[in-house]
């Protein structure tokens, strides 16, 4: 993995300046093994470089091919480049180094812009064709790796990070609003929006070409987790349930096999559950040495504490076992940093303990982490999209409950419903019906949507004080704003489990998850690989479940029935933890230490925030129970992210 940037002229002069040592050196924490820059008519590319296949200098870049007709700054891997090298041999290509870049460039060369297709792996890059004089930008499928861009009149300028990609504007640009109301309610900013506008993130399994003659550009999506059974050979029918589940762990095993390859250690992020254990076990069965397993825990080994279950496991597969202990204050002093690391205001309050791992891998000297991200978007780990499904299944299938439900809209019986579905006193059957038919009438959710953001139990929280604490440049929001990432229109029946999965990609795991986890790694130099989100394992899981839909069979069903034999009966029976730090100590400890940036700060300023009731949210805000509390957490992070990286 790596960091990129650059800059695209549609004007060409005899050759532009290289980009300075300190533009670059903005990205120095993706790639502190070395760096590079080429320039020519119309590019500036710039390159950090983080080594791990071909630690050569062969595998420099920016790189050129084709008697310098290409030139490609890359950050990623492309798992199956051996393979993919083979092939292009076979058709006449020939290579210099051994790195998979090289492969990338030639791949483009011959298949064009279909390259991508054959990619396994996560990948963002830019190609210059300097023939054609066209720039080719290229995101993975699922948006493991990252970049950002900026188009105007005459510069597209591209990078990795918001804080490679500022220094290159010619403005800093202001806050979005849209963004900023969609970061309260989600935690996070869905792609392809930023925070700051004119900035865009490209989407996950999209493209961009730029030809400087048109000088137009639209990115174009090449894949969706919802159409990705189109990609595998359809499975047999009346196929038996040990072949189905044979399948699947031979899919997960390919996978992980390949995310093995590297020229450096690889180390694994451990916790007691199914999934990273899973990735465990069958990493450890296939590489040739004990692995480093890194596990985090919190003083006094609180009941929620998953170290004894990880070492555990670790120990009885022959790893290596550190442990990371996470203390509260530690937490809290190390918080501005963490936000500036973070790159965009992601408020998970996991981000320490992400963060911790990759830093204590790297203190052994490992530069990959395998980890265990994707087991749950993949096979239903999370009630509230299981209970998507399900609601929307129903209100297909039984029309008169939308009808009905249209009739409980008022704030009145809406509260009513929910006291109803939450009272401990009511029958199970009155408490799922008054549940239901709350969820079906909710006056926030739109008409010609899927229901599914709502079941979030923190999606709408904010609702509740935004219209106390918005100052003026707020005010010409639109009221379902916040519910645009979800806008893919509705589904038949049938077609709801594929559609919420991807629901679940396109928010949550890309802008969250994934954004999250990749600036933590990377701000310590470790590379981060996840073999569930390996393309031919989603591809085969989502034609499987086309013919034999297991949605409704409970949580993570087949991928525990196929882990038998692979992990041990207790690790397979566990109930999903989740990452669990001391949330509530965690929020109020920055809280109470950094609200004070609030007054006065450019989020009262730019008119984000009421000026009169600033001082709410450093002292009663927080007092509103938890919902109160983390809006107040969001708010803090947001306005030292813009102190931190914005105004850098």
């Amino acid at each position: 993995m790596c960091g990129i940037l650059g800059l695209i002229h549609k004007d060409a002069q005899a050759c532009w300046p290289d980009l300075s040592a300190t533009t670059l050196a903005t990205l120095a924490h993706r790639g502190p093994d070395s760096t590079g820059v080429l320039s020519d008519a119309h590019i500036q590319f710039g390159h950090t470089r983080l080594s791990i296949i071909d630690l050569t200098s062969a595998g420099h870049q920016p790189m050129t091919y084709a008697q310098g007709r290409y030139t490609v700054t890359y950050n990623g891997e492309i798992y199956n480049y051996l393979e993919l090298r083979a092939e292009l041999e076979a058709l006449g290509e020939a290579f210099a180094s051994h790195s998979d870049t090289e492969v990338l460039l030639a791949a483009y060369r011959v298949w064009g812009e279909a390259c991508v297709q054959r990619f396994i792996g996560p990948f963002a890059f830019a190609i210059w064709d300097n023939l054609t004089r066209k720039a080719f930008l290229a995101r993975d499928r699922c948006g493991e790796k990252p970049l950002f861009y900026s188009v105007n009149d005459s510069t597209l300028a591209f990078a990795s990070e918001l804080k490679g990609l500022l220094p290159l504007l010619e403005h800093t640009p202001a806050l979005n609003p849209k963004a900023v109301d969609m970061y309260l309610h989600y935690q996070y900013v869905p792609e392809p929006l930023t925070l700051l506008q004119g900035v865009h993130k490209l989407a996950a399994g999209h493209t961009l070409t730029l030809a400087v003659d048109q000088w137009q550009i639209k990115p174009v999506q090449y894949w969706s987790v919802e159409q990705a059974s189109n990609t595998v050979v359809a499975p047999p029918q009346n196929m038996a349930k040990a072949d189905i589940l044979s399948a699947i762990q031979t899919g997960l095993e390919e996978a992980v096999k390949l995310t093995l390859r590297s020229d450096v250690p690889v180390g694994i992020a451990l916790s007691g559950g199914v999934d990273s254990g899973a990735i465990a076990a069958l990493a450890q069965k296939n590489y040739p040495e004990p692995m480093h397993a890194f596990c985090v825990g919190y003083p006094g080994r609180p009941p929620y504490d998953e170290r004894e279950q990880a070492r555990g496991l670790a120990e009885s597969l022959g790893m290596i076992v550190h442990e990371v202990e996470l203390p509260v204050e530690q937490f809290v002093e190390f918080f501005p940093t963490l936000v500036e690391i973070m790159d965009e205001p992601i408020a998970d309050p996991a981000a320490f303990g992400h963060y911790s791992v990759p830093r204590a891998a790297a203190d052994q000297g490992i530069k990959v982490l395998l980890s265990g991200v994707g087991g749950d978007e993949l096979f239903w780990g999370y009630p509230y999209v299981k209970q998507a499904v399900q609601l929307n299944q129903l209100a297909l299938q039984h029309p008169t409950l939308s009808w009905l439900a249209s009739w409980f809209t008022a704030p009145g019986v809406q509260t009513f419903l929910l006291k109803v579905a939450h009272y401990p006193h009511v029958h199970p059957v009155i408490k799922r019906a008054a549940d239901t038919l709350q969820k079906l009438s909710d006056p926030h959710q739109p008409k010609d949507q899927l229901f599914y953001y709502l079941l979030h139990p923190e999606f709408a929280g904010p609702y509740a004080f935004k219209s106390q604490l918005y100052g003026p440049t707020m005010a010409s929001l639109a009221s379902d704003n916040a519910f645009e990432p979800t806008d893919i229109g509705l589904r038949a029946a049938a077609q709801v489990p594929a559609a919420v999965i991807r629901l679940l990609f396109e928010t949550w795991l890309t802008s969250n998850c994934l954004s999250l986890g990749d600036r933590v790694s990377m701000g310590v130099g470790v590379e981060t690989r996840m073999p569930f989100l390996d393309a031919n394992l989603i591809g085969l899981v989502m034609a499987l479940r086309t013919r034999y839909p297991d949605d409704q069979l409970g949580q993570k069903v087949w991928l525990r029935e196929a882990l038998q034999g692979v992990l041990p009966a207790e690790v397979l029976a566990r109930p999903k933890a989740g990452f669990q730090p001391p949330v509530n100590e965690w929020l109020s400890g920055v809280v109470k230490r950094y609200a004070d940036a609030l007054v006065g700060g450019h989020l009262q300023q730019a008119g984000i925030l009421a000026a009169e009731r600033v001082s709410d949210i450093c002292t009663t805000l927080p007092q509103q129970g938890y919902t109160g509390l983390f809006l107040a957490y969001k708010l803090v992070l947001l306005e030292l992210w813009y102190q931190k990286v914005v105004m850098q």
